[in-house]
């Protein structure tokens, strides 16, 4: 019976709107596949030395975020650091959940017992849900945020799983289903573990809707169940308790559990001011009818607030929100009370019971963070759908004149129409702000002007970015003015005095953010830097390392350090040092391929220089300085033929370089391909500048070619110009030796 009521519905309602919104959501999230990555992302992602080396077999029940680094690990493996696969897999995540959230709601609406609002709507409702999960504009900041989406995503997509496949080990009868359902729902249990903190809660959740759409408000029912229950309890939960260990949950049931504030980021009176739980707790009254009015009203929408906690339980931000949600839960009491089914109550649950662990009694140093309402966001999501669904029913059949016009245009296509496109104009306008720094700083700074990492962060974009360090520097000493103790705009600060030609001034701004954290390492390698500068080698060297002691994989402090005994001429060290940059350390780029491949050629490790070319390559292809020393050093260990493709490669993009064109007919030359050598040395005799000794390569040709007289015509023809005159002396001393070894007058 079951089954046969969800087949009433036409198999094209299950098939063709899934595939106009996933269509739709990789269209919308398109353009922001390139986006470079921001905030957290470049510590969690780029400067995440280990990312290089994780394995599954290493990561594998490690820890409760396992997944999430083993799928970085497989994104570096594709593209290294390049956002685009980053990206791309957060929008299959984010469209594998709207999905989800779609055949949940359409598995559960059309199996009511009752013929009801719900049931009569359940495609319209099950669809506009699922259209605002995936193109509401609050779900950006956990789709862009890359780490965040990770995190987010992959949890809320191991819940939504879980909960499909309760569902089908409850509604189908068929044996085999049944158990392969039970099956894959534990081992989605266990995995989930591995996701984000936040998958704890998804007992609680499969618990609900048992009681809502299997149990249906019945406790023998439920009771049936209990062996499920209690085995899916045991397995997450239990996994957690060893994961965190349990003296996390005794702090943390105890209220004994304190953060400190975020450097950049207060949200206490006093910086110094740990948070409590429940402090923590009665500030969050604010935040959660934050989370539910965005997804009203998505404007102004921030991924940082400048929100403070609450100054006590009377204070009128903590007692006006608690009368609010305490109205809210007298509402959804009597919604039970009247129905133990209710749908409603079970959304607005639903909700609660997401968002509970993150507000409630766990400190944060985060006061509200939007991207946390994701898993939360499927209860109120369809309540706003049920919502306006329900707006339009009651106009259908209260207004008659209005019933005939909704036939005649279809009002509820073009409403659902226009509502995508207002939503998909929405999410992309917002997403732009992940477009650079420059952008995502700024808005930071437009909306939460009370952050002093804002300014900071924003001072970087200009600085290191675009280079404006003139103009970062306000910036700089706007966020040391207001937070004294935050290291970061103290070396930002003298990054930037330094490129302004301030030097003394740079050192004397590190050394106050050193005496602030004397464990920061990025201000010993700055301070190598600009002491490297004023040429005091043996204090940049002490400095660098002590950055190296604090990081061993720091690759920029291997590379001054590199830099520091080239100038003292300790040429075998500092190549050791550049090779540890690249090899050892985190600086494997461009950069320090580069540095490697410079110094491998100074001292004539060409094998060596051979190599960190081509890894210079793989990051940059338009490199022309590495692709010319790759190409001489190729000719310089005889790899002819490799010189003479790298050369010919060079000169496709620069045909005019009369240096490439010499040295490819060098090497078609050491390859024995003379007459390609004399076509491409003739070749440059008219050239404006040329010396001498390309004149006696000519020469050398025609001699290897038998053709003597000729090479004694091209020095001749060299002797009649206007040569200095050791160069002519040489050309004399050729033109004897040629003419006596070959009996020439």
């Amino acid at each position: 019976m079951e089954q046969r009521q969800e087949q009433q519905l036409p198999l094209i309602y299950r098939v063709i709107p899934p595939m106009i919104l996933a269509l739709t959501t990789g269209l919308v999230y398109y353009p922001s596949l390139s986006y470079d990555f921001q905030f957290d992302d470049i510590a969690n992602i780029t400067k995440h030395f280990d990312i290089r080396h994780y394995s599954l077999s290493k990561l594998f029940f490690s820890g409760t975020r396992w997944i999430s680094y083993w799928l970085n690990s497989l994104h570096y493996q594709i593209g290294k650091f390049d956002p685009f696969s980053y990206r791309l897999g957060n929008v299959l995540i984010h469209t594998s959940n709207g999905l989800l959230v779609f055949f949940i709601l359409l598995m559960i609406l059309t199996r009511l017992p009752q013929k009801s609002f719900f049931k009569r709507n359940a495609f319209g409702l099950s669809f506009l849900t699922a259209l605002l999960f995936l193109l509401h504009p609050v779900q950006t900041q956990t789709i862009s945020y890359v780490i965040q989406g990770q995190l987010e995503g992959i949890s809320t997509l191991f819940t939504l799983c879980m909960t499909l496949c309760f569902l089908v080990s409850s509604y189908y009868q068929q044996k085999a289903i049944r158990f392969a359902a039970t099956i894959l729902f534990f081992l989605l249990a266990l995995f989930s573990t591995g996701t984000k903190e936040i998958a704890i809660i998804s007992p609680f959740l499969i618990m609900l809707v048992d009681w809502f759409f299997v149990a249906r408000g019945s406790i023998g029912s439920l009771k049936s169940r209990a062996w499920f229950h209690i085995a899916n309890t045991v397995t997450v939960v239990g996994l957690y308790v060893f994961l965190l260990k349990p003296s996390f949950f005794i702090e943390l049931f105890g209220l004994q559990m304190k953060v400190g504030n975020n450097l950049g980021n207060i949200i206490t009176p006093d910086p110094t001011q740990n948070i409590t739980p429940l402090h923590f707790f009665i500030s969050q009254f604010k935040v959660i009818l934050h989370y539910l009015w965005i997804f009203l009203w998505p404007f102004n929408i921030s991924v940082e607030y400048d929100w403070m906690l609450v100054d006590g339980f009377f204070a009128a931000d903590c007692i006006i929100p608690l009368a609010f949600l305490s109205t809210i839960t007298y509402f959804i009491y009597k919604l039970l009370k009247q129905n133990p089914t209710n749908i409603i109550a079970f959304a607005a649950l639903w909700f609660a019971i997401a968002m509970a662990p993150r507000s409630s009694i766990l400190p944060s140093p985060e006061l509200l963070v939007d991207y946390k309402t994701y898993l939360a966001s499927f209860g109120w999501l369809f309540i706003i759908s049920a919502g306006i669904i329900k707006c339009y029913d009651w106009l259908r059949w209260q207004k008659a004149g209005f019933r005939q016009f909704a036939d005649t245009f279809k009002v509820p296509q073009i409403f659902v129409t226009s509502l995508a496109l207002l939503l998909s104009f929405g999410t992309m306008n917002r997403n732009t702000i992940w477009k650079s720094g420059l952008d995502f700083w700024a808005n930071i700074v437009q909306n939460a002007p009370g952050k002093a990492r804002a300014y900071n962060n924003y001072g970087v974009e200009l600085s290191q970015k675009l280079g404006k360090f003139a103009e970062s520097i306000p910036y700089f000493e706007h966020a040391i003015k207001m937070q004294r103790d935050y290291r970061d705009p103290y070396n930002n600060l003298a990054v930037a005095y330094a490129a302004t030609h301030q030097i003394d001034r740079a050192i004397d701004t590190l050394q106050i953010s050193l005496k602030i954290n004397p464990y920061y390492p990025e201000a010993y390698n700055n301070i190598a830097s600009f002491l490297i500068e004023k040429k005091d080698y043996e204090q940049a060297k002490r400095a660098l390392r002590v950055a190296l002691q604090l990081r061993p994989h720091y690759g920029k402090a291997h590379f001054n350090m590199g830099r520091v005994l080239m100038e003292q001429e300790e040429h075998e060290q500092a190549w050791e040092s550049f090779r540890k940059a690249c090899m050892e350390a985190d600086l494997d780029n461009e950069s320090g391929f580069f540095g490697l491949a410079k110094c491998s050629l100074f001292l004539k490790k060409f094998d060596d220089a051979i190599f960190a070319c081509k890894k210079v390559l793989e990051c940059n292809p338009n490199n022309e300085d590495a692709a010319f020393s790759l190409a001489n050093a190729y000719y310089m260990t005889d790899q002819f033929s490799m010189a003479v493709q790298t050369y010919t490669a060079m000169l496709q993009k620069n045909p005019q370089d009369g240096r490439l064109w010499y040295n490819l007919a060098e090497a078609h030359f050491g390859a024995g391909n003379t007459v390609e050598a004399l076509k491409t040395f003739e070749r440059l005799k008219g050239s404006p500048q040329i010396s001498p000794n390309l004149f006696i390569r000519i020469a050398a040709c025609y001699e290897k070619l038998g053709n003597p007289r000729k090479a004694q015509n091209t020095l001749q023809e060299l002797l009649s110009r206007n040569i200095p005159a050791d160069a002519k002396h040489t050309i004399q001393t050729a033109l004897a030796k040629l003419n006596q070894q070959y009996q020439l007058s």
